[in-house]
């Protein structure tokens, strides 16, 4: 699912249901409706940005393989 970085311009600005941190949060958008989303996106208090997926390949997938 894809997550959002939501950060409030005044620590404990209340949207969607809940208060918003100054310092931002990352939230996951299958928690919220699709109404609470827009919200969050349209209100001028609030920054909302996307957060890039992490890959779910492992470090040890990923590093490349010596010669043997």
């Amino acid at each position: 699912m894809p997550k959002l970085k939501v950060s409030a311009s005044r620590d404990g600005f209340r949207r969607a249901g809940r208060a918003w941190p100054a310092a931002g949060e990352v939230i996951d958008t299958k928690d919220y409706t699709p109404a609470q989303i827009a919200a969050l996106k349209a209100e001028p208090m609030l920054e909302v940005s996307a957060v890039a997926e992490k890959s779910t390949e492992s470090a040890a997938e990923a590093a490349p393989k010596g010669k043997k």
